[in-house]
């Protein structure tokens, strides 16, 4: 959102990006002074923003950069640049209101943008851990494997002459 106008005296607003960038401290935005002036006087606020263009950057994952300008009815151009800018997920402090213009919004914002998938993490000791584990269930699916082999073979050719192998029958 581009701040028009704000509660505090010189357009300030004072916002909490903790949920941004992790940084709690509060952070100072101010309008412009061109617009300050008109959006203090409501009337001529209505009259100079009636038709007004905001031409900017297309949306980007980039939270502390911004480049646009605020073409006027009247053909002036006005500047935006990233103090005059509050991205969404940022929290007013000390601040009543502000009026401003939306600018991205939705899936558009640098909040959303900047939004990935976690990743997951795993240590070396779990990812060792993980191929000792498989290596170990090879191993012993395949010494099942030679034991039941040879055991049916051992049964076949051996196994008759031990009565005790098959009891109740008889050669």
């Amino acid at each position: 959102m581009m701040m028009l106008s704000s509660s505090l005296p010189k357009g300030i607003a004072y916002v909490e990006t903790k949920n941004l960038d992790g940084e709690t401290n509060l952070k100072h935005k101010q309008a412009n002074k061109a617009v300050l002036r008109m959006a203090n006087d409501e009337q001529a606020c209505l009259n100079t923003y009636n038709g007004s263009k905001i031409d900017c950057e297309g949306p980007n994952e980039h939270l502390y950069k911004f480049e646009g300008n605020l073409t006027l009815t009247d053909g002036a151009v006005i500047p935006i640049d990233p103090d005059q800018i509050l991205l969404r997920g940022s929290c007013l402090r000390n601040t009543e209101w502000v009026i401003g213009v939306c600018v991205y919004s939705g899936h558009e914002t640098k909040i959303m943008k900047n939004g990935t998938n976690a990743v997951a993490k795993t240590s070396k000791i779990a990812k060792s851990t993980n191929n000792y584990i498989l290596i170990t269930m090879l191993f012993q699916l395949c010494l099942s494997l030679i034991a039941a082999v040879g055991s049916s073979l051992w049964t076949y050719y051996r196994g008759g002459d031990y009565w005790y192998l098959y009891p109740g029958e008889t050669n």
